[in-house]
C-alpha cells in the first residue's frame, strides 16, 4: 500500500482515485472547489498554490492533474507551472524520494503537416500554452523522478462540446488530423504508470496517451452529424484530405500492456451519443 496524492481531483482524478483506493492505497485528493470526494479518499478543498505545506501529506507518489481556468499563457502558468513549484518546495527534499506523474498534453508537439508522432519525436511547442507545459515538465523532472503523460484530446462522460458544435450552423473549416483518447483509457494509462513507478520500474521522462487511431476531423464530424441527423457543414470543394495536424501513436504504454477499452472514436462516442441525446430531451 502506498500513500498517494492526487493534486487535481476532478473528473479524471476522481476516476483514478476510485481505482487506487480499490487497490488498497491511501489516497488524498485536492480540488479547488467542492467537497465531494470518492469514498475512501481524504479530501482537501482549496487552491494548491495557497495551501499551507503542513496540509500536504507525506506521500510516495503524486499525480498532478490540473485544468486551467482559461486557455492563455497566464491561465496555463497558474494551473501548471505555479502548482508544480508548490510541489517542488514541499516535496523536493523529502526523506523518502517522491515520484510524480504529470498529466501534460500532446499540444507540445507543434508539428502540423500530417507528421507521425511517437515518443521519439521532438517536442516543438508553437504556442505559449504548450511552452508553459514544457517548462512545467522540465521543472518537475529536475526535482523528482517524473513522467509526463502527454494526452491527446480527452473525451468521455459529460464532455459534449464536439457534438454541440456539430449541431450548430457553424462551418467546419478546413479538414485536419485529430487525435483522441477516452477518459477511462487515460485512467487506465495512469494506473499502469503508477504501478510501474511504485515497483521502482524504469519509466521514461514522457509517454504519449492516445487511442492509436488518428483520424480526420471531418470523418469524426460526418459520423456524428449522421448519427445526430445534423446538417453537414463541410466545404467539400476544398477536398477531403486533411490540410494540417499530426498523427500520434502511444508506443510505450501499448508495449507495457495498456489495453484500450475504446480503441477508436466510434467505440468511444456510441455511449456518449446516447447520453447527449438524452440531455437534449431532458
Amino acid at each position: 500500500m502506498a500513500n498517494i496524492l492526487i493534486a487535481g481531483c476532478g473528473d479524471l482524478g476522481t476516476g483514478l482515485a476510485k481505482d487506487l483506493v480499490a487497490k488498497g492505497h491511501q489516497v488524498t485528493g485536492i480540488r479547488r472547489k467542492g467537497t465531494l470526494f470518492p469514498e475512501g479518499v481524504e479530501g482537501i478543498t482549496g487552491d494548491l498554490r495557497e495551501l499551507p505545506h503542513e496540509l500536504l501529506p507525506d506521500v510516495s507518489l503524486i499525480f498532478l492533474i490540473m485544468t486551467p481556468n482559461e486557455r492563455s499563457e497566464a491561465g496555463y502558468r497558474q494551473a501548471y507551472y505555479d502548482t508544480a513549484q508548490v510541489l517542488v518546495r514541499r516535496y523536493q527534499h523529502s526523506v523518502n524520494p517522491v515520484k510524480i506523474v504529470f498529466v501534460s498534453s500532446t499540444s507540445v508537439y507543434g508539428q502540423n503537416q500530417g507528421e507521425w508522432i511517437d515518443e521519439q519525436s521532438p517536442a516543438q511547442p508553437n504556442s505559449v500554452t504548450a511552452k508553459v507545459l514544457i517548462e512545467t515538465e522540465a521543472l518537475l523532472q529536475q526535482a523528482f523522478t517524473c513522467v509526463s503523460a502527454r494526452c491527446s484530446g480527452i473525451y468521455g462522460p459529460g464532455r459534449f462540446a464536439l457534438m454541440k458544435k456539430v449541431m450548430t450552423e457553424q462551418a467546419w473549416g478546413a479538414n485536419s488530423w485529430t487525435n483522441r483518447v477516452h477518459r477511462d483509457d487515460v485512467v487506465a494509462a495512469l494506473l499502469l504508470l503508477a504501478e510501474r513507478m511504485l515497483k521502482d520500474q524504469e519509466v521514461p521522462a514522457h509517454v504519449i496517451v492516445t487511442d492509436q487511431t488518428p483520424v480526420s476531423m471531418w470523418e469524426v464530424k460526418l459520423w456524428l452529424a449522421t448519427s445526430l441527423e445534423a446538417a453537414i457543414k463541410a466545404n467539400l470543394e476544398e477536398g477531403f484530405a486533411p490540410q494540417s495536424g499530426k498523427r500520434i501513436v502511444a508506443d510505450y504504454l501499448r508495449q507495457h500492456g495498456w489495453q484500450l477499452a475504446y480503441p477508436s472514436y466510434v467505440a468511444g462516442y456510441r455511449k456518449l451519443l446516447i447520453d447527449f441525446q438524452q440531455s437534449l430531451e431532458g
